[in-house]
């Protein structure tokens, strides 16, 4: 990530911070965790197997094209479980399934279906 991604990275943060102080979250600021774990619930992202529901790299990056930094890139892994963790956390609910394709893990969507 170059210095100019890091400080525009900071500066939307900073737009955030400022923004959810004053009730000002529109979709396009808001966290891409919760855009994507309510994109997930909603059935718009990935798709439902027997295992759970699954995504791939390809249609995350699709769904969220408005993202033009590499942080689109670093997103699913870091959100990934590490080996032999079965609970999820507020940063890590994904399982690798293979490369590119990740299962959300069940409790993370508790909270986003309705």
């Amino acid at each position: 990530m170059s210095k100019n991604d890091q400080q525009g990275d900071a500066q939307k943060f900073d737009q955030q911070s400022a923004q959810k102080r004053q009730g000002e979250i529109t979709q396009e600021n808001r966290l891409l965790k919760d855009r994507f774990l309510e994109a997930v619930a909603k059935g718009e992202l990935g798709s439902v197997e027997n295992s759970g529901t699954v995504v791939t790299l390809k249609e995350f990056k699709m769904h969220f094209s408005d993202i033009k930094t590499d942080y689109i890139n670093s997103f699913l892994p870091a959100a990934t479980l590490q080996p032999g963790q079965s609970s999820a956390s507020h940063t890590r609910y994904l399982f690798r399934v293979r490369k590119g394709t990740y299962l959300v893990h069940p409790d993370a969507l508790l909270v986003y279906q309705k």
